[in-house]
């Protein structure tokens, strides 16, 4: 039988030869690992893992260069990340086992990093579906589909339970600016860097939720308030303490993130302005939702900590400089695409359209 990677097992007095020299010594070998079980009910034994790479090794070969019988010499079932957590006794379904350490593993990877890899599956705690389907990406071809199928379950899954869960904790800010003063660029740094937090920026207006896939962070990209007719959709998407899936366009999505940053050019005050006045004090609940208020200039950046009942920012605030616009900052260039037409095409003496129609215009008035 022919096998890409295997696993190699056997009691401690029927290998007679060193673990470590048969390995070196057969360079088809990629990547190897094995350990000593000596502390479960049954007598001492060895766990090795092979991987070949792209090759493939009949078993009968491999069970010769440790002096066993072909049957000691096993298919890996499943993925290569379960067969490593085998050593340690790491599964799930091994928790009554002896817990071994990942130390008494002797390989030549680093054998703890890939064991704390292969725990991201499932793990929307700490890892957003969007991460977890990086770390799918970054599998062998050979793993990938099985993991991304066994991902797309837990996510659904995942889904179905945070629509049951109705409380949470977020944050809003609320970024408003002239266009290309910096509004989204700071709300990205904000994020990456300070909170270190994935995040997805907003697709299209009609269905801004789309390409959400779990991150932390939603950024709503230069929202205006006809994105959502009805004030009352954008209040339960914003609100603080309560969860509620939001319509998308294939399925419904549940924001399981912990802040959600506006942008915008229209300033807040502005927004839903046939809401102001009435009875139920619509516009306030929007305006309570929010806990940051950000204004953005050319040359300075005011974070505001509250906003008023009229939607202004207002009580204590801090002032920053734009570093994007500083005077020695260096002046961004744009590619001549015009001169590279030019290296491939021959140019006429005309140089734009208005000294064509000047010209036809000269050849009309001589004709007439």
């Amino acid at each position: 039988m022919y096998l890409k990677h295997c696993e190699v097992e056997s009691r401690v007095e029927f290998i007679k030869c060193d673990i470590q020299e048969v390995i070196k010594s057969h360079a088809v070998i990629k990547k190897w690992a094995y350990i000593l079980h000596d502390k479960d009910d049954t007598a001492p034994h060895y766990h090795i893992y092979l991987n070949f790479g792209s090759s493939g090794i009949d078993t009968k070969y491999v069970a010769e260069w440790f002096g066993l019988q072909e049957s000691q010499v096993n298919k890996v079932k499943g993925r290569a990340a379960d067969m490593l957590l085998y050593l340690t006794h790491g599964n799930e379904t091994q928790q009554h086992k002896h817990q071994y350490s990942t130390s008494e593993v002797v390989s030549n990877f680093d054998f703890e990093k890939e064991i704390n890899d292969s725990k991201i599956l499932g793990h929307f705690e700490i890892y957003s579906y969007a991460q977890q389907l990086d770390y799918v990406h970054s599998l062998p071809p050979s793993e990938r589909k099985s993991a991304y199928n066994t991902l797309q379950t837990l996510w659904k899954c995942q889904c179905q339970w945070l629509s049951l869960q109705t409380d949470r904790d977020i944050s809003v800010m609320f970024i408003t600016g002239r266009g290309g003063t910096g509004k989204t660029y700071y709300a990205k740094k904000f994020l990456r860097e300070k909170l270190n937090f994935d995040f997805c920026i907003s697709s299209s207006s009609n269905d801004p939720f789309q390409d959400y896939l779990g991150q932390k962070a939603f950024i709503f990209d230069d929202l205006r308030d006809t994105t959502f007719e009805r004030l009352e959709d954008l209040l339960k998407i914003l609100d603080n303490n309560t969860s509620s899936s939001v319509k998308s366009r294939f399925n419904n999505v549940v924001f399981n993130g912990e802040i959600i940053i506006i942008t915008s050019s229209v300033p807040l005050c502005y927004w839903y302005p046939s809401y102001k006045g009435n009875s139920w004090d619509t516009l306030v609940q929007l305006y309570r939702r929010i806990n940051t208020y950000v204004e953005i200039t050319k040359e300075e950046i005011t974070v505001y900590s509250d906003i008023d009942k009229y939607g202004r920012p207002c009580g204590s605030f801090e002032v920053y400089k734009n570093d994007l616009f500083v005077s020695d900052a260096p002046e961004k260039t744009k590619k001549n695409f015009g001169m590279l037409f030019g290296e491939m095409c021959e140019k006429k003496h005309l140089s734009s359209p208005f000294d064509e129609q000047a010209e036809q215009l000269k050849i009309n008035y001589k004709k007439s």
